[in-house]
C-alpha cells in the first residue's frame, strides 16, 4: 500500500464517519488549514466548512440514506497530486447509487489543500 493509498483510505473513511470527533480529527489529519473543496455547486474553504460539508453529506446520504461511499481502488499519485474514483451504494450492498472524481492537491506537508470534486453520471440508475 501506498501513501497515496493510505491518504485515500482516510479520506473516504471521514465522509462514513458517524462519530463528529472522529470526523473533525481526520480533517485535522488530512487537510491544510486553508483548504478548499469544490465542486460546481459550491466551494468550502478551511476547516469549519470542511466540518459542516462532511457532516451534511454524513447526515444526507450514510445516516438518513442507509449508504456508504467507497474507494474504486484506482487511486494514482504523482508528487503533489493525487486522483481517485469513489462510488456510494447502500450499506448492506448493492447497485451503485452515485459515483464521481476526486482531484487531490496535497500541501508541502502531505495534507490535502485543495479537492477538486466531479460526479460521474450513475451507471445503474
Amino acid at each position: 500500500m501506498t501513501d497515496y493509498d493510505r491518504l485515500v483510505d482516510h479520506y473516504v473513511a471521514m465522509w462514513n464517519k458517524a462519530d463528529a470527533g472522529n470526523r473533525k480529527r481526520l480533517i485535522a489529519a488530512l487537510w491544510s488549514e486553508d483548504c478548499i473543496h469544490t465542486n460546481k455547486r459550491a466551494e468550502w474553504h478551511g476547516h469549519a466548512a470542511m466540518l459542516e460539508r462532511v457532516t451534511g453529506s454524513y447526515e444526507k446520504s450514510i445516516r438518513d440514506g442507509g449508504h456508504r461511499f467507497e474507494a474504486m481502488g484506482n487511486t494514482e499519485g504523482y508528487r503533489n497530486v493525487v486522483r481517485l474514483n469513489w462510488h456510494m451504494r447502500p450499506a448492506g450492498g448493492g447497485k451503485i447509487v452515485a459515483q464521481g472524481f476526486e482531484l487531490l492537491v496535497l500541501a508541502d506537508d502531505g495534507r490535502i489543500k485543495a479537492d477538486y470534486q466531479f460526479i460521474d453520471p450513475t451507471p445503474n440508475p
